[in-house]
């Protein structure tokens, strides 16, 4: 892609990008992201200049992956925002978008300030001079990030490892993987990962992956369309199907799969369906106007396989449906203090506080308040005797501040770290 530029101001955000030769808009994805075609993608208009083609993306209300990663990051936080990315873009591949056109950069992926649903920018391009390459944006996040020094960051060394041990990417993979470190059970009967068609553990054997900017190919070997059941990882199909059936060739891949399968048994995307829709409204002149995504979101978490295809399952529709409050760590004690409360009060008088600091008669009887308010989080001093400080700045009496995860807090002389 040409010049592309980001304009902020408050809460709103404007991202332009300056097409350059011999780049050219794709009309069909234009018009499809207008329609909603995927409730993940962002808005995006398009307008003739006289210096040549200009995009545009107006976003309000959100803030950028890049502000949501400022402070101190816990492995919830991490992985699940990654797992959204990724549901993002494998909601591309289902309605056969190019994912590189995917803007993957830490200024221009939005979140939901309230729900943290993760929302992005596709630039509906053809010959796109500055393709977005998949696995190098999901490694580099790691090196930008700082995390939460109170957890085992394990998850970080198993989460790197896998970009070094799975070539070509495969984002069905890399999803699954993502919700193990989370601690999610995945039946791996019912989920069939991108570039299937290799015994497990042998990623660099697997044929039919997209690769990412890796110069995968598509397969055409004899040998792999007459694969056995036992030779494919994580086969849905167990011995019940009948491999004497035709073969089919995805549009996507170019993998082979049976005749009567609704999705690529590679790389997952559609065998007919939304492709035999788009035509049918394509010859009634409504293109797009009442295709419906193949995948449901559930708060943000892409839900695999809703439809009875034979086999798939639903992969922990309510991963993130869980309640979740910020809390506190007091640095003398290593408590950990829930602020479960849209007002949470700290202070030393027990009977008006949320927080009783005990054994600190510095602090004031009613020192500071917490304010949850639109997804946001902010801090008030309540005219305290010795002041409240943050990030070691001493704030203003009675105004609410904000703070973000890993903001250092200090009432009095009494240390605290917030965390999301």
């Amino acid at each position: 892609m040409g010049k592309t530029t980001v304009e902020q101001q408050a809460n709103k955000y404007l991202v332009v990008n300056k097409l350059i030769v011999p780049e050219a808009i794709n009309e069909r994805e234009l018009k499809g992201i207008a329609a909603g075609l995927s409730g993940s993608l962002l808005p995006v208009t398009a307008e003739k200049t006289k210096k040549g083609l200009v995009l545009r993306c107006y976003v309000e209300g959100m803030m950028t992956l890049q502000s949501y990663f400022s402070g101190i990051v816990s492995k919830k936080m991490f992985l699940g925002t990654m797992a959204r990315i990724a549901a993002v873009a494998k909601e591309c591949e289902k309605n056969l978008l190019n994912v590189s056109n995917l803007m993957l950069n830490w200024e221009t992926i939005f979140l939901d300030p309230r729900t943290k649903e993760v929302k992005c920018i596709y630039w509906p391009i053809v010959n796109n001079q500055n393709a977005s390459v998949v696995p190098d944006f999901f490694n580099d996040i790691t090196f930008r990030v700082v995390f939460n020094k109170h957890e085992d960051n394990g998850y970080v060394t198993s989460y790197l490892q896998y970009f070094r041990s799975h070539s070509p990417f495969s984002i069905n993979g890399f999803e699954k993987l993502l919700f193990e470190l989370l601690g999610k059970t995945v039946d791996n009967k019912g989920y069939l990962p991108s570039g299937s068609t290799g015994s497990v553990g042998e990623g660099p054997r697997e044929s039919g992956r997209i690769g990412y900017g890796t110069g995968a190919g598509k397969t055409g070997n004899a040998a792999s369309e007459k694969a056995r059941p036992s030779s494919i990882a994580y086969n849905p199909f167990g011995n019940q199907y009948d491999f004497s059936k035709k073969l089919k060739a995805c549009p996507q891949c170019g993998a082979n799969s049976m005749e009567d399968a609704k999705f690529c048994s590679a790389c997952g995307a559609p065998l007919e369906g939304l492709a035999g829709r788009l035509k049918a409204a394509a010859e009634i002149k409504e293109p797009f106007a009442a295709v419906p995504s193949e995948t449901e979101h559930f708060s943000g978490t892409t839900v695999l396989g809703v439809e009875d295809i034979g086999g798939t399952t639903v992969l922990e529709a309510d991963v993130y449906e869980e309640p979740r409050f910020p809390y506190l760590v007091r640095e003398k004690t290593q408590e950990e203090i829930s602020v479960d409360k849209p007002a949470f009060r700290i202070g030393k008088e027990r009977s008006f506080c949320d927080y009783f600091v005990s054994s600190n008669n510095a602090i004031s009887r009613s020192h500071a308040d917490i304010i949850t308010k639109g997804g946001r989080y902010y801090i008030v001093d309540n005219n305290s005797t010795n002041k409240t400080y943050v990030d070691g700045r001493v704030i203003p009496v009675m105004k609410e501040i904000e703070i973000f995860s890993g903001t250092k807090l200090r009432l009095a002389n009494e240390d605290f770290t917030f965390y999301i």
